[in-house]
């Protein structure tokens, strides 16, 4: 349906829609203005996050999802808000979804003459505010621009731990695109956190520029998920690469034979064909496993109120868009060794197991002490209102724009938004 949207404008809509894009931009009210309005470009190259705003979640990392709903979300609020995606081709006229203008006018090394199609949409469309989240070789194109635009400021998110540090976050081809990430993220007025973690990581000169806004979620149950009757005893939900670690939670569900175990994910096209193999005959070969692969966002949270717990068994996160979802939900978390600022320990919300031992015993406590389990579903539900609720976030990433100091800690206290009935 998507494709079929974007396929049946003309180029007739692009001008236009550029047109118009510009001559707002001449007219809406400047930076720092009494309403704080503002014109958001949000940069997120690939088709994931434009897929998200459309409605489809099944193949969306987190960071991507984040990127669409943040742009959503400031829209709403009555920012004017675009969104630059693609891979180079720049075949797709312009369309606007959700109240943001979607631009295919994102770079790519394959067509060079691709970097001055990014220059010119950032020019038609005149931002306030540039957005990114995601490590790319033009990240520093994005940051020159800002630079020559006085009114301009250029925030980058943090989307993973890894990522702090620029000149090891690529593995493939380091020594080309390590640089380009390194001069991008130094270009950023700010750089978004998501937990204290990634401001010690990150190299001395930056940690100044760091400020704490929390992942958004856009809705949350009213109370707890009941515990009684949940069919699924363990959830594992993420797209599958290696980080991930999909066979550790196998391997914990092959030493527990009498609970229920599920999987939600697809494969990532990176995958060896020799792992995705493996993985997929390990599933086969457990009877108290199932594979339910890529799954839409509104099945994620129904599989959720399912289960007694979601396990994490990744090496390396930034902050899980699958544990905000399961605390959304009263879901403990159960973690073999991710806790993003310490939350899931200083909060309750769940356990850290940290050895393949301790993830087994505390995978029995938390299906068997039904108690423990709902008081940690509480807080966790508590945690997830007060702190990553839609007007705490864009209220945080407003002032961040606005170049003031947020001086709320990532587990603080929040604005409370409307339940979910």
């Amino acid at each position: 349906m998507l494709d079929a949207t974007i396929a049946s404008e003309t180029a007739a809509n692009r001008a236009t829609a550029l047109r118009n894009a510009s001559a707002a931009a001449e007219t809406a009210p400047q930076f720092g203005s009494a309403d704080r309005r503002m014109r958001w470009c949000f940069y997120s190259p690939g088709w994931r996050s434009l897929r998200v705003l459309a409605g489809d979640t099944s193949m969306s990392g987190g960071a991507e999802a984040q990127v669409a709903h943040l742009a959503a979300a400031m829209a709403q609020r009555g920012h004017e808000v675009s969104l630059i995606y693609g891979d180079g081709e720049g075949c797709a006229p312009p369309t606007t979804i959700a109240g943001v203008l979607c631009l295919d006018a994102a770079p790519s090394w394959r067509r060079p003459s691709s970097a001055a199609r990014l220059w010119r949409a950032l020019k038609d469309v005149s931002p306030t505010v540039l957005y990114a989240r995601l490590p790319d070789d033009f990240l520093w194109l994005v940051g020159l621009i800002g630079r020559l635009r006085s009114r301009t400021r250029f925030i980058y998110a943090l989307a993973h731990d890894d990522h702090c540090k620029p000149w090891s976050t690529y593995r493939h081809r380091p020594w080309f695109h390590n640089p380009l990430y390194a001069l991008g993220l130094h270009s950023a007025d700010a750089i978004a956190i998501q937990h204290e973690g990634q401001r010690t990581r990150l190299p001395h000169r930056l940690r100044g520029r760091t400020v704490a806004v929390p992942n958004l979620l856009r809705s949350f149950a009213s109370r707890p998920r009941p515990l009684e009757g949940a069919q699924i005893d363990a959830l594992w939900v993420a797209q599958i690469r290696p980080e991930k670690r999909l066979e550790r939670f196998l391997d914990l569900a092959g030493s527990c034979p009498g609970l229920r175990f599920s999987v939600v994910g697809g494969f990532d096209p990176t995958l060896p064909r020799a792992t995705r193999s493996d993985l997929e005959r390990k599933m086969r070969s457990l009877s108290n496993v199932t594979f339910l692969g890529p799954t839409q966002a509104a099945e994620i949270m129904a599989l959720l109120e399912d289960s007694k717990v979601l396990v994490n068994t990744s090496e390396a996160e930034g902050f899980p868009n699958t544990m905000l979802e399961a605390w959304s939900v009263g879901v403990p978390v159960l973690s073999l060794a991710i806790d993003p600022g310490h939350v899931i320990e200083t909060q309750a919300l769940g356990r850290v197991s940290r050895t393949t031992a301790g993830l087994r015993s505390d995978l029995h406590l938390l299906t068997k002490n039904g108690i423990l389990n709902q008081e940690m579903g509480k807080r966790a539900l508590d945690y997830v209102r007060r702190r990553h609720n839609t007007t705490t976030a864009c209220d945080l990433l407003e002032t961040a724009a606005l170049g003031r100091q947020v001086s709320v800690p990532v587990d603080g206290t929040a604005q409370l938004q409307d339940a979910m009935p």
